[in-house]
């Protein structure tokens, strides 16, 4: 008798972290829009950052951040070469009929891979990494990013949605998208980029795994 006691009280301790919150949905899609400011030449590290403006009520009214690591870069105190080293080491340019400089920010390329991060004041955090795509478009299609050109791009990625958020977000893992538009309104005086896009996050309870194991321990106990 003590012995099945023993194995009950056991069984309530494996059982009980894994099954806190199983209220929630075991996934849940979440679609938001956002905008934001960033500078990717006077910022070090380069973050970018604004609010969730609408879309899932899970979000929305949130604070957003994406961090991209810079180490090696040249430092902000000379915004020229800093840029230079941008576009000379992360654009590359396709000809027609694309006409287009593109640069990928991601763990191949920088120390390590972009972080982004979504702080809800009331539904908790979540975060990741994630891949940024950059494109300015060569409108008059020379070869040569103009100042003009530099005023207007678009941008897109992934993203890997973590386990460790906390609140609603605690235990849902997952993946996503985002894209949008950049505009600078002086960029040949390395003013902030104004951000505005959209984004999707397909979630996951990833503790859904973890209770199926503490399960099969469970009923290991009794074999």
């Amino acid at each position: 008798m003590k012995t099945y006691a023993t194995i009950l009280t056991l069984t309530a301790l494996l059982m009980a972290p894994a099954f806190a919150g199983a209220q929630l949905p075991p996934s849940l899609s979440v679609e938001f829009n956002f905008e934001g400011t960033g500078n990717s030449v006077m910022n070090s590290p380069v973050v970018y950052s604004g609010d969730v403006i609408s879309g899932d009520p899970l979000v929305v009214g949130a604070a957003w951040t994406v961090t991209i690591d810079d180490s090696g870069w040249p430092g902000v105190g000379n915004p020229q070469a800093r840029w230079d080293y941008i576009f000379g080491n992360y654009f590359e340019y396709e000809g027609a009929p694309v006409n287009s400089w593109t640069a990928v920010f991601d763990e191949t390329n920088l120390p390590s891979k972009p972080v982004w991060r979504i702080d809800h004041p009331t539904n908790g955090m979540m975060g990741g990494t994630l891949i940024v795509v950059v494109t300015y478009s060569d409108w008059d299609c020379d070869g040569q990013l103009d100042i003009e050109e530099r005023m207007q791009g678009v941008f897109s990625g992934n993203l890997v949605v973590m386990k460790y958020g906390t609140g609603t977000f605690a235990g849902y893992c997952g993946e996503g998208a985002f894209n949008g538009g950049l505009m600078n309104a002086d960029p040949a005086n390395w003013m902030d980029d104004y951000v505005d896009g959209a984004g999707l996050l397909n979630l996951e309870d990833c503790r859904i795994g973890t209770e199926r194991t503490t399960w099969s321990a469970v009923k290991s106990l009794f074999r």
